[in-house]
C-alpha cells in the first residue's frame, strides 16, 4: 500500500477566526482525503449580514459612517444618494437691500444756481433769458454696508421767478448766442417781468435715479429734487427818446 501526503494551504477570507463566524470560513475535508470544501461569508462595505434585511424589500439598510464609499456621499441639492438624504442646501446669494429714493438723498447732486442774461439784468416788458446748468451725475458710496453706485439724470426744472410766477420746464436752457438769437427775444426758458425791481429767482432740479450694486443698473421709483439757492435779478425800466446825439457824445442827454 502506497501513502500519499497532501499539503493544503488555506488562506482565510477575512482576518477573523475560522469557526464559521461572520467574516471567517469553515474548512471541511472529505473522509476520503480527496475533497476540500470551504464555506463562509464575506461582508462588503455598505451591506449587512443580517438576514432580516431580505424581508424588508427594497428598504435601505442603516448607514455605517465608517463604511461610506464615494457613492454614499450626500447630494448638495438634497436628492437621495446611497444611504444619505438631506434637506436642500441652496447657494449663498448676496443680500440686496431695499432702496427707496429717500435713501439716496445722501448722494444727491449739488443744487443748481440759475442765471439770467444779460448779466442777471433784464428789461421790464421784455424777455429775460434763464439758464440752469445741470447734467447727469454719478456718485459712489455704501448703503447698509453694501457698496453702491448711483446715477442721477435731470428730467425737470422748477423755476420761481420771484414775482409770483413759476414754470416747470424740461430743458436746462441755452444762451441767446447758443440759440443764435438776438438779445431780449423769447426762448423756451425765458420769462418776462412786467415791472422794474429786484427779484429773487431760483430753480429746483428734479432727478431720476438708478443704482448699481455690482450686477447692473436698475431704476428707483420716484424723483429726487435739489433746492437751488436764490439769485438776485435786477429788472430795469426802458425809456425811449429822440436825441440828436448818442450818450457817448452827450452823456447828459435824455435817457443817458
Amino acid at each position: 500500500m502506497t501513502l500519499f501526503a497532501i499539503a493544503l494551504l488555506v488562506v482565510p477570507l477575512a482576518t477573523t477566526d475560522d469557526d464559521g463566524g461572520v467574516g471567517g470560513a469553515d474548512i471541511v475535508v472529505g473522509s476520503d482525503g480527496t475533497t476540500l470544501t470551504i464555506t463562509g461569508t464575506q461582508e462588503q462595505p455598505g451591506t449587512s449580514t443580517d438576514d432580516s434585511t431580505s424581508d424588508r424589500g427594497d428598504a435601505d439598510p442603516p448607514a455605517d459612517p465608517s463604511r461610506r464609499t464615494p457613492s454614499d456621499l450626500c447630494s448638495p441639492l438634497g436628492s437621495r444618494v446611497g444611504n444619505c438624504a438631506t434637506a436642500p442646501v441652496l447657494p449663498t446669494v448676496g443680500v440686496v437691500p431695499s432702496i427707496t429714493i429717500s435713501d439716496l438723498e445722501q448722494f444727491a447732486p449739488q443744487a443748481t444756481t440759475t442765471a439770467a442774461e444779460p448779466g442777471d439784468i433784464g428789461i421790464a416788458g421784455m424777455p429775460t433769458n434763464f439758464i440752469a446748468v445741470a447734467a447727469e451725475q454719478t456718485r459712489t458710496g455704501t448703503i447698509l454696508g453694501v457698496p453702491i453706485t448711483v446715477r442721477f439724470t435731470p428730467v425737470a426744472y422748477d423755476y420761481r421767478y420771484g414775482d409770483g410766477s413759476t414754470a416747470t420746464l424740461d430743458a436746462a436752457g441755452q444762451t441767446w448766442a447758443m440759440l443764435d438769437q438776438a438779445q431780449f427775444t423769447p426762448t423756451p426758458t425765458s420769462h418776462t417781468y412786467r415791472n422794474r425791481g429786484t427779484f429773487l429767482a431760483d430753480v429746483d432740479v428734479r432727478y431720476t435715479a438708478e443704482v448699481d450694486l455690482g450686477s447692473g443698473w436698475f431704476p428707483i421709483d420716484g424723483q429726487l429734487t435739489t433746492d437751488g439757492p436764490a439769485r438776485e435779478i435786477r429788472i430795469l425800466e426802458a425809456r425811449t427818446a429822440l436825441v440828436a446825439h448818442t450818450c457817448l457824445e452827450h452823456p447828459a442827454a435824455a435817457g443817458c
